[in-house]
């Protein structure tokens, strides 16, 4: 039965209270023991693995490799020694920053004295970390005060090096544990040598050596205590102790840079004589000594290398082809180049880029003109595999990834393209031999009213009009002959193959017709690398492949990136390519390219000009020689030069300029190599012709000349002077070759095109 709470006494009421607290009492007392000891397992464990953490942080490699440090940043352009075979650099490439590396040895010791007096007092006797500084530092932090930085010269090293600069807890823990980690596998002297290299001294440049070029134009040995300090002050804060700074800040204060970095050097000076480095008298000696900065540099930009046309052509090639082969934006790929430490295998020959520099430091070089102004010029030299050795891409370089016209300018190359469109296809498909004979006559073409009118001109006035034969016409440049060559064949054989044969990159459709594949007036022109590039089929028995500058591109790791297909391959049967080699040589000997003769040394080449149209006041002006080549070769090159003026602008002279251009410039390169002659096709015979017929000379013709002929195109012996013939002049009439009635053409030299507005934008000639 239940009792009544009136039933219990006051007693009673006051013991049972007392027993639910006690229990109460018990239970969190039971409770706190319990925590205590989950306390202490959970700390012990959390002990246990920290512990096993710091162990196996401490243990393994460092984060970062300081002997690779050099390198890890710092693309590399090597050339091949042609003597050993060795690769030896010639271009080291960095970033937005300027370093020159300078080993430990060669660092002075007052560089080391000032580092440490500035950035880390116990460097020699932490183990990477200094504890007082980084508790004191942590304490700021936590507290709001400033922070005065815990960071040892240990430290900084990783943060420069991976890039991590926030002051949070985690990031501090983890640069702790690196540092004592790094101080595990490196000396003292290993450690400061990497931050005196990469440390950031302000206007795009890192490391002391260029730190000292840029501020003082000295050495680093010739420093005194004073400017050294002025360069250490900079690390603190590289845009307030900026010396170039010459504006008051507002964040930063209100002196110039120079004047707060004078109050970071005194105070470096001050530390250095507590450390005992210096006695009270070169102290307030340095203290007081005045600065005087170079100001042959810019504040703002700070050194800007320029380099030889070749080295700004290489970085080019790179870039685009790692936007080709990786996906890459234009922006991405000159980051990834200038910051990935690639290793870059060029082309350049250094005696023969040198060789085109030196030549090009000399006025005579340089044919005369009529012209007040000299035109720009361009030259390229490729050696017979299709490797460039050299090129020039104007005629002077004051700067780096300037505008190349070697390999830049897309002009049209007039008369050098017959040999590698028009004769090459007639020569190839055993349409045309040495002597086969075409009247020097124009053809019937319609303009744009349907008129019929005679295409093309000479570059000399009028007509032969008689039968000259296909090497005539070659030698001295005759624009009847390709032309009518072209409309026979079509244009259009001639364009296939030099789209999928010579991988000519500024091809148009417009192309296909008879001006730009029989004169060479082209929609958008070629390069003097790509003209020059296709020439290698004359030296080579008809192999070619893609002028390249570089070979291959490795990571720092030696990994392939990017590998150029070297190979030549067979475009132009040996035959046909050794055909035209021999007609392109009497060029040389007694043609148009006359003057591009080097001696003892055989060669062979062609000649070029152009005519085009360009607006004034928006009118059309005809413009006569506006571009003028000369492409040449000789069993050891290939080589190229052009000369206009980049508006468009005719170029006059006495004496027709660029094959005597070419020759001013590879009689040095030629100098000390042996003259020798090329390796012919053995299936091409030298045989006698009739000079009148073009046929096999027979004993009745009365005038006689050499000729070379494959073994699938000899010419008939001659009947014209057989004792029964009955030849008529009329059978070289041209009726055969047929009319073009779609095509506009231009003509060779200073010739002029049908009257067409769709031919306006071009330039003509040969």
């Amino acid at each position: 039965m239940a009792r009544n709470p009136q039933d219990f006494s006051d007693g009673e009421v006051i013991i049972n209270k007392k027993g639910i607290i006690r229990k109460i009492i018990g239970s969190i007392g039971r409770t706190i023991v319990i925590l205590m000891c989950i306390g202490i397992i959970s700390g012990s464990i959390v002990a246990s693995v920290l512990a096993l953490y710091v162990f196996n942080s401490l243990e393994g490699e460092p984060d970062i490799d300081l002997k690779a440090l050099e390198l890890s940043n710092t693309s590399i352009i090597y050339a091949p020694n042609k003597s050993t075979g060795e690769y030896y650099e010639v271009r080291q490439i960095h970033g937005d920053e300027n370093r020159e590396w300078v080993d430990y040895d060669e660092i002075p010791q007052d560089v080391i004295n000032v580092t440490i007096a500035a950035e880390d007092k116990r460097f020699k006797e932490h183990h990477g970390v200094d504890w007082l500084r980084t508790i004191k530092s942590t304490l700021t932090f936590f507290t709001g005060a400033s922070n005065q930085g815990g960071s040892t010269i240990t430290q900084q090293v990783i943060k420069n090096v991976t890039g991590k600069k926030e002051f949070t807890p985690e990031r501090k823990v983890q640069e702790i544990f690196a540092a004592l980690k790094l101080e595990k596998h490196f000396s003292k002297e290993e450690i400061m040598e990497a931050y005196l290299n990469i440390a950031f001294f302000g206007n795009q440049t890192n490391g002391i050596q260029a730190a000292s070029h840029l501020y003082f134009n000295k050495e680093l040995d010739e420093l005194n205590i004073a400017e050294i300090a002025t360069i250490i002050a900079i690390t603190n804060s590289p845009s307030q102790y900026n010396p170039y700074r010459s504006k008051p800040n507002e964040y930063y204060g209100w002196g110039t840079g120079l004047e707060e970095n004078k109050e970071r050097k005194d105070y470096i000076i001050e530390e250095m004589y507590k450390l005992g480095y210096i006695n009270a008298q070169d102290r307030d000696k340095w203290k007081n000594y005045e600065i005087v900065l170079d100001n042959g540099k810019s504040a703002s930009t700070g050194i800007e290398l320029s380099d030889s046309w070749f080295i700004d052509q290489v970085i080019a090639d790179v870039v685009k082809d790692l936007q080709i082969e990786l996906n890459m934006s234009e922006a991405a790929a000159e980051n990834y180049l200038k910051n990935a430490g690639l290793r870059i295998y060029s082309t350049m020959d250094d005696f023969v880029q040198k060789s085109l520099e030196d030549s090009y430091s000399k006025p005579e070089t340089f044919p005369p003109i009529v012209n007040k102004q000299y035109p720009q010029t361009a030259a390229i030299v490729i050696n017979t595999d299709g490797s460039v050795a050299g090129m020039i891409g104007g005629n002077e370089k004051k700067g780096s990834r300037l505008y190349n016209r070697a390999t830049m300018a897309k002009r049209n190359p007039g008369s050098t393209m017959k040999p590698i469109s028009a004769y090459l296809q007639a020569f190839r498909t055993d349409m045309v031999t040495w002597s086969t004979m075409f009247v020097d006559s124009p053809i019937k073409i319609k303009n744009e009213y349907q008129q019929e009118i005679d295409w093309p001109v000479n570059y000399y006035p009028g007509f032969k009009e008689n039968p000259v034969t296909v090497q005539y016409a070659l030698n001295q440049s005759i624009n009847t002959v390709p032309a009518k060559i072209v409309n026979a064949m079509g244009p259009e054989q001639c364009y296939n193959f030099l789209r999928d044969k010579f991988q000519i990159s500024t091809l148009s459709e417009m192309d296909k017709n008879l001006s730009p594949m029989a004169l060479g007036g082209m929609t958008n022109g070629m390069t003097l690398q790509e003209v020059t590039g296709c020439y290698q089929i004359f030296a080579t028995n008809g192999k070619y492949v893609k002028p390249y500058t570089y070979t291959k591109v490795t990571d720092s790791e030696g990994d392939i990136i990017l590998e150029k297909d070297t190979r030549q391959i067979q475009i132009v049967d040996e035959q046909t390519a050794t055909v035209l080699n021999r007609i392109l040589q009497t060029v040389v000997q007694n043609g148009t390219g006359s003057t591009a003769k080097l001696g003892a040394q055989v060669a062979g080449g062609k000649t070029g000009s152009s005519t085009g149209t360009k607006y004034v006041n928006g009118q059309a002006v005809n413009i006569d020689n506006p571009d003028l080549w000369f492409i040449g070769y000789t069993p050891y090159y290939v080589a190229g030069v052009w000369m206009g003026y980049d508006i468009m602008e005719e170029i006059r002279y006495y004496n027709y300029p660029t094959p005597i251009f070419w020759k001013n410039l590879m009689i040095p390169i030629h100098q000390n190599l042996e003259p020798r002659d090329f390796e012919y096709s053995p299936d091409v015979k030298a045989m006698e012709y009739c000079t009148e017929s073009g046929d096999l000379a027979t004993e009745y013709c009365p005038g006689k000349a050499t000729g070379w002929y494959k073994d699938t195109g000899i010419p008939s012996d001659c009947i014209m002077h057989s004792p029964s013939s009955s030849f008529d002049d009329e059978d070289f009439d041209d009726e055969d070759f047929g009319d073009d009635s779609n095509s506009s053409s231009s003509d060779d030299d200073s010739d002029s095109s049908p009257d067409s507005s769709k031919w306006d934008s071009f330039f003509f000639g040969g």
